[in-house]
């Protein structure tokens, strides 16, 4: 039997991953997303499996994950606040209906679990972009 070794494993031509990066816990992460679909509709009920992320919603998730990777914000270890201010759009939506897709996607990038959230306060802002929304997760 073959011993794995670093040698062992490049000799096969296969290779290691990178060591996943170990983040400290902050007390605070402010992140710039897209703005989330309505979670009126992020589902879909499809026969024979149920309710179902809709084709808009994942592609927002996709596209708010990548850009919130590439900000490489630390984590809010445990029961945490959110600020979420979102930019003002010409067509007549909820504040209410983004939260729940924020907070998902935050959920085991950023935060614990949404169940931690202890308090959130959301609304429309002036100065923020159209179409775009700033998060700031604060530990509670």
């Amino acid at each position: 039997m073959t011993a794995w070794t670093l040698d062992a494993i490049t000799a096969k031509g296969l290779k290691l991953r990178e060591p996943l990066r170990v983040v400290a816990p902050v007390d605070a992460v402010t992140l710039d997303l897209p703005l989330p679909p309505s979670v009126n509709s992020a589902w879909s009920n499809v026969v024979g499996k149920g309710r179902v992320r809709s084709a808009g919603y994942r592609r927002w998730h996709k596209l708010a994950f990548d850009e919130l990777t590439l900000q490489k914000p630390g984590k809010v270890a445990g029961a945490y606040a959110i600020v979420i201010q979102l930019g003002r759009v010409k067509r007549r939506c909820d504040v209410d209906n983004r939260i729940k897709p924020i907070l998902d996607l935050l959920a085991g990038a950023v935060t614990g679990d949404d169940a931690l959230c202890e308090r959130v306060s959301a609304g429309w802002s002036d100065e923020v972009p159209a179409e775009r929304v700033s998060v700031t997760v604060r530990a509670a």
